[in-house]
């Protein structure tokens, strides 16, 4: 029905609850997630650190996100209310108008801490090693300048950005900032502005700010650019010798590697996507003549 009106031209708001959300869209939602883990270490689950391993990543996804809100909230049986609230959130565009102020007795009207841990990940889980520019100068954690394509625009909230003003920028999760979620007069940057400029003055317990879960897709260009930037740093001479390495397995991952692309990103086939293809053209240049004990 309100596809036909549109079609006429009406025009309208739909104000809608979190309560007022069909059933069946939060169900899958609280299947998935299962019943949270007896001791509470288990809330906080340790992925692998290697990036060639298939959950590598997954503590900034968004799915991460939903398993977080609804254990976080089993003791108290709110998980089905907080995956409600983490459903017409994600829908938001900017989260900083999510802030609900106090009421009359000086009670928070923001989201659950469950749901801001639903919709944002933790600085320390992200690394852009892979996306900064390659530095000679540096004896370690050289980046591979590896296109940031589909995460350039990831939204990432912090209390301050601007290093002139006085204080810190912290994590809306960080001690310092009364761990009170997202609000009106946060910041808000993205990852290319991170990369862009390091003249941020980060708090060094939070890294200063959060990071919006990412999607399937933007995980997806995540978890290959860290497969991608492995691989550079094995063919890299100064961190070891050739003579260790296992060039067939590198050539067969480079060979994955090069017909890559983000799912679901209908802009890959441009200046990312040419850096993306040199970047592995050159590696396999390299894995071929250490496999040939060349220099």
């Amino acid at each position: 029905m309100l596809e036909k009106r549109l079609t006429r031209g009406w025009q309208c708001f739909l104000l809608a609850r979190s309560s007022d959300l069909p059933a069946d869209v939060i169900e899958p939602w609280a299947r998935e997630a299962g019943p949270g883990p007896e001791d509470r270490e288990g809330l906080w689950p340790r992925y692998p650190r290697s990036p060639h391993e298939q959950l590598f990543g997954e503590d900034l996804g968004l799915a991460q996100g939903a398993t977080r809100a609804a254990w976080l909230a089993y003791e108290h049986q709110d998980a089905e209310r907080n995956l409600r609230l983490l459903a017409v959130a994600r829908g938001v565009r900017d989260l900083r108008t999510l802030d609900g102020g106090y009421d009359d007795h000086g009670r928070s009207l923001s989201l659950p801490r469950p749901v801001w841990l639903g919709l944002l990940a933790h600085a320390e889980d992200l690394d852009l090693e892979p996306f900064e520019a390659p530095d000679a100068g540096r004896w370690r954690g050289n980046g591979s300048g590896i296109p940031l394509g589909v995460l350039a625009d990831v939204q990432v909230y912090t209390t301050n950005a601007n290093p002139r003003i006085q204080g810190k920028g912290h994590s809306p999760f960080c001690p310092h900032a009364r761990e009170r979620g997202v609000v009106a007069g946060d910041d808000l940057l993205t990852v290319a502005d991170l990369l862009d400029d390091d003249g941020y003055d980060w708090c060094s317990k939070c890294r200063g700010y959060a990071i919006r879960r990412l999607t399937d897709t933007q995980l997806s260009h995540y978890r290959a650019a860290h497969r991608l930037h492995d691989i550079a740093q094995e063919l890299d001479p100064e961190r070891g010798g050739h003579d260790r390495l296992d060039t067939q397995t590198i050539t067969r991952q480079l060979r994955e590697l090069a017909d890559w692309r983000p799912a679901g990103e209908d802009h890959w086939d441009t200046g990312g996507a040419r850096r993306w293809r040199r970047i592995v053209h050159e590696l396999q240049a390299k894995a071929e003549a250490a496999g040939r004990g060349t220099p």
